[in-house]
């Protein structure tokens, strides 16, 4: 595993170190003057998909200046114009290139210069918006931290009555919402199953004593009886120990007092507790070796 997550961690480093490694043998052979060999490895290298920017518009430079060498003016003009197209102001040093292969280079530039134009107007409309979200994002933040934080301090007194009231009465009470409502459908579930046997048990209970019911009825009657009495003692025994398990959770919970903070609006608080403008006090105070004044200020 540890090496499973080295290799993932460095496998984009080693894939850009690659790249340039490859960029350098293909340069290898363009300095060389090996301009098919420099076709090959430049191409090759366009099919590995690089990620550099930088790196790829070197590839198209020097792959296309290398298809002139090799009298293939099609795919140089190809090269260049993508080149052009990830750097429109890009333009060959004459120092460095022959001189018709910057001719070649500046006219394909001049016969694309309209398309060229507008790709460097979309761009540079793309950065000024880039730029002013940015600034607007910064101007946002600035407001943020400027803007005056406003909390409400509510003081809430808890019962203990409350608290050791079944049927998540002390659970709503602390705050614990889920689990109040967990206990509330629990003991209102067992409450209801309690009485609804003890209805039917009574019911069969006095059926199986009429005197003219028959004997299999009779047995029938008194094992369904049997029945609804033990769920109804077993429902009411369950409600018994879930309300106490509620109450002493409650009571587990519980807190006299609660203090809790809400964010108030600005527009909801008394002018007298609202900042005021700057400000400058002067304090005079005396000490043992002579007296001074201090300044206390509000911003």
């Amino acid at each position: 595993m540890f090496l499973l997550s080295l290799a993932v961690g460095l496998a984009p480093r080693w894939s850009v170190a690659d790249e340039f490694e490859d960029f350098a043998g293909a340069k290898n052979a363009y300095d060389a003057g090996e301009y098919e060999a420099a076709v090959v490895r430049f191409e090759a290298l366009l099919e590995s998909d690089p990620k550099n920017k930088g790196l790829i518009q070197e590839i198209h430079k020097l792959l296309g200046v290398s298809y002139l060498f090799v009298e293939n003016r099609e795919e140089a003009e190809a090269n260049f114009i993508e080149l052009l197209t990830l750097e429109p102001g890009f333009s060959l040093d004459p120092l460095v290139f022959p001189i018709d292969v910057v001719d070649f280079f500046t006219e394909i530039k001049a016969r694309h210069a309209e398309r060229l134009a507008a790709l460097t107007k979309a761009r540079a409309d793309e950065e000024a918006q880039r730029l002013k979200a940015q600034e607007e994002k910064r101007r946002l933040e600035f407001e943020a931290l400027r803007r005056n934080v406003y909390l409400s301090r509510n003081r809430q007194e808890n019962s203990m009555l409350v608290a050791v009231v079944p049927f998540g009465a002390g659970q709503f009470q602390n705050r614990h919402k889920m689990k109040g409502a967990l206990y509330l459908s629990g003991e209102l579930l067992l409450t209801a199953t309690a009485i609804t046997t003890f209805v039917l048990h009574e019911n069969l209970r006095d059926h199986s004593t009429e005197p003219f019911v028959s004997e299999n009825k009779r047995e029938e009657y008194e094992r369904m009886e049997m029945g609804y009495r033990i769920t109804n003692r077993v429902s009411l025994v369950t409600l018994g120990l879930v309300m106490i398990a509620g109450i002493v959770d409650s009571l587990f919970y519980f807190k006299r007092e609660e203090i809790t903070w809400e964010p108030l609006k600005e527009k909801n608080v008394p002018e007298n507790l609202r900042p005021g403008g700057q400000s400058i006090t002067l304090i005079p105070f005396v000490i043992d070796t002579g007296i001074g004044i201090g300044a206390s200020g509000k911003f």
